[in-house]
């Protein structure tokens, strides 16, 4: 069982960021939230994606070339903390037990002529920065696709590390 007052940090975080940490959300097709590989010492787990959604309904939109990014970084943002939910599901409710979050991973519905990616998954990296201020910054990719799944705008993939339980 969580550290309620360990918890109690990352939620504060967040919160003086203006972000709620949901629930984990549930698999909509045949895969798994998450999977833990044990190692010595630690775990790698990988979170399967996390589309924008907020209380279960899509944060539909497309990136596009001269648009205004601060909606687009919203939607990676709330990936991210759906992202973050399955992680937290991942350390049976513990995210202190998080010791690097090692790449993110982001999918943004976007147009052909769109370039700025970098700047969209943005919303999600100052997530994962706000939660774990003291860890190194993760290796990240950022791409367009043509769509995801419920039209969502963005999804993200979070790979950590994780000390065994």
């Amino acid at each position: 069982m969580a550290d309620v007052n360990r918890q109690d940090v990352f939620a504060s975080r967040l919160a003086a960021a203006g972000w709620l940490l949901p629930e984990a959300p549930r698999p909509r097709g045949s895969y798994a939230p998450f999977h833990r590989a044990a190692s010595e010492g630690a775990d790698l787990v990988c979170i399967s994606g996390q589309a924008s959604r907020h209380d279960g309904a899509p944060i539909v939109g497309v990136c596009e070339p001269g648009m205004d990014l601060d909606a687009a970084r919203a939607a990676s943002a709330q990936a991210a903390l759906s992202g973050l939910a399955a992680l937290r599901q991942a350390c049976d409710g513990d995210l202190g037990r998080v010791r690097g979050i090692l790449q993110l991973r982001g999918y943004l519905r976007s147009e052909p002529d769109f370039g700025e990616h970098s700047a969209v998954l943005d919303g999600a990296s100052k997530v994962l920065e706000i939660a774990f201020p003291d860890m190194r910054r993760p290796a990240r990719s950022a791409v367009g696709v043509t769509s995801l799944p419920g039209r969502c705008w963005a999804e993200v993939e979070i790979i950590a590390l994780v000390e065994n339980s």
